[in-house]
């Protein structure tokens, strides 16, 4: 018997049984058992690995295993369809290389006209990972509020978009692009109380003492304010922007509240409170100036 043979025998031998087994078995039967494996695995990933993966993050207090979790969750199954996908190809014969040549030409001509849509998806890893703004929390977004405003709670962090439920209930959908280029003020991040301020005017002929001592109680007096946290400061006398004198000496209330979610309500009782206790106190406040010019 030839050398080519004998070698032949004698590698077939050292072929693990399950090796053989599966040679032996038929394509669209390799296919089958394939397709099966990958959807066992889902539901071992799913619901064994992710659950025992949460437990573990949970009882730590570091935020970063957190994270790497919520990833674990977003791409893991787009990572086992993609090596289902290789596999398969495999199986019936079809050469990879040439198909991931096609597959990179095909990539390009699709990132050029879907540039916005992979602009989206990388931001939204960048937000996932990075997390300025996760679930549950309290933000403000600076660059798209507009009429709606930017204030709300994040619903979900997707691959292309992130819900927000602004102040006013509407759930609000922003392309990750938009958020990964805003600046985003986290509330949420620690447990600390938040300083609000109110301004208002009073007239130059005000007794500023009184009227700091009017507007302070005022706002200690209000509901849900932090005990002994308000003071008075005088902002301007002059209007900076103008050039000119203002209707009035412009002063600024600040206080602190514990949750930033009751900031407008409190807000709003606190500029009630000062405006009936100045008037009270016959302490009024400024009226705007009309000016008249000659044309």
């Amino acid at each position: 018997m030839p050398s080519f043979y004998l070698l032949a025998a004698d590698t077939d031998s050292k072929v693990s049984p399950l090796v053989q087994w599966w040679r032996n078995v038929d394509s669209w039967e390799q296919t089958a058992i394939a397709v099966a494996a990958a959807f066992l695995l889902h539901i071992f990933v799913r619901v064994v690995l992710l659950r025992a993966l949460n437990r573990i993050a949970s009882s730590t207090e570091n935020d970063l295993d957190d994270r790497l979790v919520y990833f674990v969750r977003r791409f893991y199954l787009l990572v086992l369809v993609s090596i289902l996908f290789m596999v398969l190809l495999k199986i019936h014969g079809i050469k990879i290389t040439p198909f991931l040549a096609s597959a990179g030409i095909a990539g390009i001509a699709i990132g050029l006209a879907a540039k916005e849509t992979l602009s989206d998806i990388l931001s939204g890893i960048f937000l996932i990972t990075d997390q300025p703004a996760r679930i549950g929390d309290r933000v403000k977004i600076e660059s798209p509020g507009r009429h709606w405003g930017g204030w709300g709670d994040v619903i979900d962090v997707g691959l292309r978009r992130t819900q927000i439920r602004n102040t006013d209930g509407v759930i609000v959908n922003y392309p990750n692009s938009v958020l990964a280029n805003s600046v985003i003020t986290n509330f949420s991040y620690q447990d600390e109380p938040v300083r609000v301020r109110v301004r208002f005017q009073v007239n130059y002929n005000a007794d500023l003492e009184e009227a700091s001592s009017v507007a302070r109680r005022a706002i200690e007096a209000t509901e849900r304010v932090l005990p002994d946290s308000a003071e008075i400061v005088v902002r301007s006398l002059w209007d900076d922007n103008g050039g000119h004198m203002g209707s009035g000496i412009l002063m600024e209330g600040r206080y602190y509240i514990e949750d930033v979610r009751n900031r407008t309500r409190i807000r709003s009782e606190v500029l009630k409170s000062i405006n009936r206790d100045l008037a009270a106190a016959g302490i009024a406040l400024a009226s705007p100036r009309v000016r008249i010019e000659q044309v």
